[in-house]
């Protein structure tokens, strides 16, 4: 099985992954990359909050 680095795409073998410490990416560029990302707001969770949660944390 092969897996896909996130990031730039690269395939990944299985043995390498699971002693990888940069997993799921494969490498440390790939990691920082995806994390610079994150902080400059381009990854955004766009779900609404449900409601029924909302209430459920306000009553206690």
């Amino acid at each position: 099985m092969q897996i896909k680095c996130p990031q730039c795409g690269k395939k990944m073998k299985e043995d390498k992954i699971h002693s990888s410490p940069y997993f799921p990416f494969c490498s440390r560029r790939c990691k920082l990359v995806d994390l610079g990302r994150w902080l400059d707001n381009k990854y955004r969770i766009v779900s609404p909050l449900n409601n029924e949660n909302e209430k459920t944390k306000n009553d206690d």
